[in-house]
Order: structure tokens, then C-alpha cells, then sequence
């Protein structure tokens, strides 16, 4: 299994164990990054490039990390970190950019995921677009006026927490879709309910300590599927191929 949305660094070392005993073999981090200054973003990358891709391999899990400016922690300064962050996506273990979105009506937010996307198409990397809890369809059509004006490659976005109520926008456009089982999120028994219209998509758990969020939410899913019979080939898709074929250097 590949679990494409966690947050590791932001997680228990115990939950690494967990992910691994149920047969969870990579998992990709986003960063999170700090309100207050773009260093915090800094130290963010080089603890989980150090730190947790160590913690990771112990537990018998290979970890990547996507990197951007996450859009609820835009600090003052971020415009200096653009370089940096540049810089770190050909660094080893990087595998895209993210999580980056959008997630109120600040214009700020529109700014950052601009330069964002823009850094995604010139290095021709995955870009992990976030999407929020509340304004949802509004928000997401302002990501996707975005994507569209930069003009990167619909295969290089992913636009993640899919629900049912963007579904039909986002594969309108041919984006990936990210289906985060998480609480307030996507529930196992709606994976199994719309298998057909998700089947393209990568399962991911947005593990996190910010929120309630489960470890085992991909093997919780899967065994969930199996017991309604779903084909081992779909499962397989969901859980591993698509998020592979998508990252690339994984």
C-alpha cells in the first residue's frame, strides 16, 4: 500500500509501526509549514528528509515528502523561501509539490498556489492540491481558474479530499483525484458506494495529530472493500498503482 497524503512529521513513531504491521510500504509527507516564518517550513523538510525518512525505514517504510506552502500557514516572509523550496525539489526523496491550495477568500492564498503551480510546471513535478472543509465548490473552482491560467499538464495535479460534491467538476478536467478517508472526510462506505467514479483515484489517510485521523485508515479500507467483494485489481489501483503512476519518482 501507498498512503499518498500524510503528514508524518506531524504524527507518532507508533503510528509508523501500525501503518507497517498492516502492510502499508510507502507513504508520501506534505509539509505543513509554520505562520510565522518561512524557516519553520525549512526545518519542517529537513526533519522529515533526516528524522523521519530514518524513522520511516525502521519500521520497514519508504517515505517521500512533498514540499510547498501549505495555504493556512502563509507566513510573512514566504516570498524569500521561493529559492529554497527550488532548490529542495532535487533533493532525494522529493517527489512533488505540496499541500498547496486554497482554503478561505484571502487573496494572499490565490498568490501563493499561483507560484505554487508555476513551480510544479517548470520542474514538471505532482502537484498535491488541497481542498477545504467548508466553501468547497466555490474554492475548488478558484484552484482549478488557477491551474488552468498556468497551464500545467492536467496529469501533474492531483486535487485531493475529493467529495461527491466536486467529483464531477475535477474529472471534468481530467485532474487525479485524492480520496482521503479520514473523519469529516470520505468514509470506507463511501469508497465502496461511488467504487466506479473513485477507481482512478489514490486512498490516503491525511494522518495528522491537528485532527482526528487513523494510521490504519488504508488497510481499515481495504479490508472494508474486500468484504464486499471488490475485485483484488481495483484494490490494488487505489491503493498502490495510481499514486505510483502518479508521483513517478516513487
Amino acid at each position: 500500500m501507498i498512503d499518498s497524503h500524510t503528514h508524518i512529521q506531524l504524527a507518532g513513531y507508533n503510528d509508523l509501526e501500525l501503518m507497517a504491521m498492516s502492510g502499508v510500504e510507502k507513504v508520501v509527507s506534505c509539509t505543513v509549514g509554520s505562520p510565522s516564518t518561512i524557516q519553520g517550513l525549512f526545518d519542517e523538510v529537513n526533519n522529515l528528509l533526516n528524522i523521519y525518512k530514518n524513522n520511516a525505514k525502521n519500521n520497514g517504510i519508504e517515505l517521500y515528502v512533498a514540499v510547498g506552502i501549505h495555504p493556512s500557514n502563509i507566513p510573512p516572509d514566504w516570498k524569500y523561501g521561493l529559492p529554497k523550496i527550488e532548490e529542495y525539489l532535487s533533493y532525494d526523496g522529493v517527489v512533488g509539490i505540496g499541500e498547496v491550495g486554497i482554503n478561505s477568500e484571502r487573496p494572499l492564498e490565490e498568490d501563493v498556489f499561483i507560484e505554487m503551480v508555476n513551480m510544479a510546471k517548470k520542474y514538471d513535478l505532482p502537484v498535491v492540491v488541497h481542498t477545504p472543509y467548508i466553501n468547497r465548490e466555490e474554492i475548488v473552482k478558484k484552484e482549478i481558474r488557477v491551474i488552468e491560467k498556468v497551464g500545467i499538464s492536467e496529469d501533474l495535479v492531483v486535487i485531493d479530499h475529493i467529495n461527491i460534491d466536486i467529483l464531477k467538476m475535477v474529472k471534468e478536467k481530467n485532474y487525479h483525484i485524492g480520496l482521503t478517508v479520514r473523519e469529516g472526510r470520505l468514509r470506507p462506505e463511501n469508497i465502496y458506494e461511488n467504487l466506479k467514479e473513485f477507481e482512478d483515484g489514490m486512498l490516503n489517510s491525511d494522518l495528522i495529530n491537528l485532527g482526528p485521523s487513523d494510521p490504519l485508515s488504508l488497510p481499515k479500507t481495504l479490508k472494508f472493500l474486500r468484504s464486499k467483494g471488490v475485485d483484488k485489481i481495483i484494490l490494488n489501483k487505489i491503493s498502490y498503482e495510481n499514486a505510483k503512476k502518479f508521483f513517478r519518482k516513487i
